[in-house]
């Protein structure tokens, strides 16, 4: 993948989850091991489902609002100054189905015996965000079967869906990632990251660094 790393301070987001972001920590100034973000999770806001990431360890701090969280199929609520600890290997997926939004800081740590994993997991993010933007997904965020396929396989080593079971996904997920890589979707492909990739936005009008407590509007998903 080339197109540079995004720094520091760089806002992306996703139209389709509900989910806005700014880069706190960049995997550039960490040898790609970790990074550190600042979430807001409009009301509604979901990820695309259940899921597990085998070299990342994550937390999730409740800044204002709530999170809800599954954790190896326990479901639970974290509210404003509660952390959420997610080891690697863990299947886990989160949600705000408060009526606010959801102010979150999320630390990703690659693991001991991986390499540069929270890189690696920028790049995922930049594609899914991408992609919600340039109109590959459902109105869920979740791509359709020819950009998931090559995105899956692409992406294996830091993410992975826990349905449909693993060896239904590597049966068929290789030869439609093959289609898809050969009809031109590309999840590597330098117009997805970087700065300037579709994923990254200017800073919201009216947020100020250092003002604690900042909220963005609803409307500005």
């Amino acid at each position: 993948m080339e197109g540079g790393a995004h720094p520091a301070g760089t806002w992306v987001e996703n139209v389709k989850t509900g989910e806005l972001g700014r880069l706190r920590v960049s995997p550039d100034d960490t040898d790609g091991r970790r990074l550190v973000a600042d979430l807001w999770a409009f009301p509604g806001a979901q990820v695309l489902g259940e899921h597990v990431h085998d070299h990342l360890d994550e937390r999730f701090t409740v800044l204002a609002g709530t999170l809800d969280v599954r954790l190896d199929g326990v479901e639970s609520r974290a509210v404003a100054g509660e952390s959420v600890e997610i080891p690697a290997g863990t299947a886990h997926d989160w949600w705000n189905s408060g009526e606010t939004t959801s102010s979150v800081r999320v630390d990703v740590t690659a693991t001991p015996d991986s390499g540069p994993m929270a890189a690696r997991f920028l790049e995922m993010i930049e594609v899914a965000f991408g992609l919600a933007k340039l109109g590959h997904t459902d109105e869920d965020g979740k791509p359709d079967l020819l950009w998931l396929a090559p995105f899956a396989m692409e992406y294996r080593d830091v993410v992975y869906l826990t349905k449909p079971p693993l060896w239904v996904q590597r049966a068929l997920f290789g030869p439609l990632g093959a289609l898809g890589r050969a009809l031109g979707r590309r999840p590597a492909d330098p117009a997805l990251h970087g700065p300037g990739a579709p994923c990254e936005i200017p800073a919201p009008a009216g947020y100020d660094e250092a003002a604690e407590g900042w909220m963005p509007p609803t409307a500005s998903l």
